[in-house]
């Protein structure tokens, strides 16, 4: 069972991957990904703290508890799963980019997740949910991710922002 879902893996992040490549795409793909940095949610964070109305400082102290909260999580599943990237297994991917850490789960995709559901919640629009959706498919386009890193780096996103929206409702992270 486990080889029959490890090659439909293989079989869609090779598609994806060897697909039509060319400057603008790689680039673009490149950009995308960046999407999903922590570096790019904590400047967007400042910047709704700093330029932000009262709703805006709220919205970016949430985001910053989530950012952590996800980048600790996605690192401690790193290191307990440990599943190398495609790359060490598969020759034949175009690359654009080599990941430093392990591959399950995306941290691109999942930080994207959570600060894009975070944004979604708070604002009501829902097409921020797109965010995670195209970062996801740079990480393939890419060749740096299986679709199953992707998929559960999305997952343990939404769910991690889901439950900290939960605490925040409690109101025990008031001003």
């Amino acid at each position: 069972m486990l080889f029959f879902l490890h090659s439909i893996d293989v079989f869609i992040l090779e598609f994806v991957n060897l697909s039509y490549h060319n400057f603008i795409l790689d680039n673009l793909s490149l950009i995308i990904s960046n999407m999903g940095l922590i570096y790019f949610w904590v400047i967007i964070s400042i910047v709704l703290y700093l330029f932000g109305d009262k709703k805006g400082k709220s919205i970016a102290k949430k985001m910053i508890v989530v950012l952590v909260v996800t980048t600790i999580l996605t690192q401690l599943i790193k290191i307990i799963v440990m599943r190398p990237r495609p790359y060490t297994e598969l020759s034949n991917l175009i690359l654009l980019d080599l990941g430093t850490d392990y591959s399950f789960p995306s941290g691109h995709t999942s930080t994207s997740t959570a600060m894009a559901y975070v944004l979604s919640c708070e604002y009501k629009k829902w097409i921020l949910m797109s965010i995670p959706v195209i970062v996801g498919f740079s990480r393939l386009y890419m060749g740096v991710h299986y679709p199953s890193d992707v998929l559960g780096g999305f997952l343990l996103g939404l769910v991690i922002a889901y439950m900290m929206e939960y605490f925040f409702n409690l109101k025990i992270f008031e001003n």
